[in-house]
Order: C-alpha cells, then structure tokens, then sequence
C-alpha cells in the first residue's frame, strides 16, 4: 500500500503563461526562473523591496507553462500583487487549483507509481531533502481517494511534522516580511540564485551575501509550550528577542516542536530557558549551517 500525503488543502498553483512568463518571473523571485526545464524544479521566494520574503514557492514548468506550488492562503494575494508589474508584458497569471492538486511523500515513489498517477510533475524541496511533492489532476486525486492500493494522509500537521523535521521553511500571514531569506536558510536549501540578474529585494539579499554576516538562522526547537507563530521570545532579564517562532506543532502528549529564527549567538546552545521559564531544545539542521 502506497501511503501519500493529501495536500490539496493546503497547496495551491498559480500558472503563468505568455512568452515573457520567464522573464517576468525572473524579475520578481530570489531563485533562477531561467534553468527550468521539463524535468525539475526550484525552490524560491518572493521579497519586499527591503529584501524581506513575503512567501516561499516551488516552480516548475509543463510544455512551456510555469507553475508556481504555493500555499493556498496566498493564492490571491499573490495573483493580485503580481499582477500589479505586468504592465505590457505577454504574461498571463491564472489560479488553476481547480486542475492540479499536489500529493506528498516521505520517499521516492517508484516509475509503478508515478505512471499509475499520471504524474504531471515531481518537486524536490531544496537541497538534499528526503521530502518530495507530486502533482497530479484534481480527476486523478478523485481516483486515488477510492482506490485501496493508495492511503492519504490529509492531516496538515503530519505534514509540517516532517517539514520541520527537515528544517525546511514556511512562511504564513503572520510571518510574512519579517525575515531575509538567509534568516530561513534559504541559499543552503538552492532557493537564491546569486548569478542571474535583479530582481524585487536583491540588493539587500546580495549585500548580506557579499558584504555582511547572517546574525540570524532557522534551526529546530523542541519545547513543553505551544507558541504562535510570529511570536517572539526572549531570555530572563533581556528585553531584547533572541528569536521569533516560524511554527509550532503539536507532537505528543504536551510537547511541542517546530523552527524558529534564532539570533546565531544562541545557535550552539542546546537548551534554553526563557523568560517564563519555558525550556526550548535547540537542534541544528541536518544540511549545516555552513
């Protein structure tokens, strides 16, 4: 039996169509939009003019369409935002969840099965992760949802379980534009792209990259507290945040765990206590932080 997780809940795609499609997507993300080729894909972020990231996406591309895999919440904020830079350019921007879902897997799933589900296109996360992402038609979902060789698995939080268990980021509403993309270690997870050209919040990604020092990294926290995301927290007698919380999941019984941005000089530290005496485990991604 194939077990999948069910991600038509929270994954969305986003289309963008038209011979400038490329060029436009180029301008307007942190990874290179030009190396997409019928067989993979990239991990990339949409920032601010600060070099803030407003959220984080997967592309890939079918017979000359690039697809954006997005949380559904961003869905149409995305469009309309992204619409805004058009201007003239041959780019058409379309919502087609309707179409495609996407599935998850924590291994790689056999040529059997891809064929079996008519695979549109896989999705590797970044880096050297275990985790991958299939998309697939909404009429093929419909077909595994009935068929007893495929068991999915549609609870989100089995799902951000294992995507903090690999350190990978993701950014809701409430953490939006707090964070530059190294904050969430996203040149370690090939999701910036430092050769090709300019795009919205480069000079600021560049200028850190070049010039400056991360002071802040994503890293996995273990804890007996369930934290909100966006909060931050801080050390007994400090008024100063030593970190802001990325997610926290339920785990079992009364532990809890997720990632967090933390300020680098606590990164080594593997127990914390906080200001209401919380204790927060502190684990480093298996990909380094080098």
């Amino acid at each position: 039996m194939n077990k999948l997780h069910d991600l038509s809940r929270i994954k969305s795609l986003i289309a963008f169509s038209g011979s400038d499609a490329e060029s436009f997507l180029q301008g307007q993300t942190t990874c290179d939009v030009a190396c997409l080729n019928a067989g993979n894909s990239v991990f990339g972020a949409l920032c601010n003019p600060k070099g803030r990231v407003i959220s984080l996406f997967h592309l890939f591309k079918v017979d000359g369409i690039i697809y954006m895999l997005i949380n559904t919440e961003w869905v149409d904020r995305l469009i309309k935002r992204l619409k805004m830079f058009v201007f003239r350019s041959d780019v058409q921007i379309a919502d087609v969840s309707n179409t495609y879902v996407a599935l998850g897997s924590q291994v790689a799933i056999s040529d059997n099965t891809r064929k079996d589900l008519q695979t549109i296109a896989s999705v590797t996360l970044g880096g050297d992760l275990n985790l991958m992402m299939f998309v697939i038609s909404v009429d093929t979902h419909q077909l595994i949802s009935a068929d007893s060789n495929y068991t999915l698995d549609s609870n989100r939080a089995h799902w951000d379980q294992l995507m903090a268990a690999e350190c990978f980021p993701d950014i809701t509403l409430n953490t939006s534009e707090l964070f530059i993309p190294q904050m969430l270690n996203l040149e370690l997870l090939e999701g910036i792209s430092f050769q090709k050209g300019c795009y919205t919040g480069q000079e600021v990604v560049a200028r850190l990259h070049y010039k400056g020092s991360v002071k802040k990294r994503l890293v996995i926290y273990q804890s007996d507290k369930l934290f909100e995301c966006g909060e931050n927290i801080y050390l007994p007698n400090n008024q100063n945040s030593i970190g802001t919380v990325l997610n926290s999941i339920a785990d079992t019984g009364s532990n809890f765990s997720g990632l967090i941005v933390l300020k680098t000089d606590y990164i080594q530290q593997h127990e914390l206590i906080l200001q209401d005496d919380t204790k927060l485990s502190i684990q480093l991604p298996k990909y380094g932080l080098d």
